[in-house]
């Protein structure tokens, strides 16, 4: 759990702005969770009464859905083109009851492994860590949105939700 001292500083980091960096993203912006992303978005939710920092990190990218390994999914094969996501990291404060998406973050039709933290604090394989297809495996119908939620108790948890906006990028 994070410190009293930790949220303080969120608290008055957060009042000053919101840090983000997010290379090769399309849209940026606090929008309402009802919002229709494109596949291979990304978005963060706070539930909680005070800021969180929320990091992702693509740890590596595949060609197919892993085996299990010590506690977390993994991603297998190389991709036959480049995928410029390979090295994301991204941080951002997030204020309580906001939401912010970052549309088409992710752009190529691979398999990510991503790593999520929490006030600079890693909850754990089956809470900050999960793989990732943003075209649902191989739909070409539906896609999928990646998002970290802290819950009203501090908590994070990842959510991978499908959508039927499939966006430039998996059209």
């Amino acid at each position: 759990m994070p410190s009293t001292h930790r949220r303080s500083f969120l608290r008055a980091a957060g009042i000053i702005g919101v840090s983000t960096s997010l290379a090769g993203c399309s849209g940026i912006g606090l929008m309402d969770s009802s919002e229709d992303l494109p596949a291979g978005s990304l978005k963060f939710d706070n539930d909680d009464t005070v800021p969180h920092e929320i990091s992702i990190e693509v740890l590596n990218v595949g060609t197919s859905k892993g085996e299990r390994r010590d506690g977390h999914d993994t991603v297998t094969g190389t991709p036959d083109t480049a995928v410029p996501q390979r090295n994301l990291t991204a941080t951002t404060i997030v204020e309580p009851g906001q939401t912010q998406t970052y549309e088409s973050v992710f752009k190529s039709r691979v398999w990510y492994d991503v790593r999520f933290t929490l006030d600079d604090e890693y909850p754990g394989e089956d809470l900050g860590r999960t793989v990732f297809h943003p075209n649902s495996s191989g739909d070409e119908t539906t896609g999928q949105i990646l998002g970290a939620n802290v819950s009203d108790g501090g908590e994070l948890s990842w959510q991978i939700s499908t959508t039927d906006n499939l966006g430039p990028s998996f059209q």
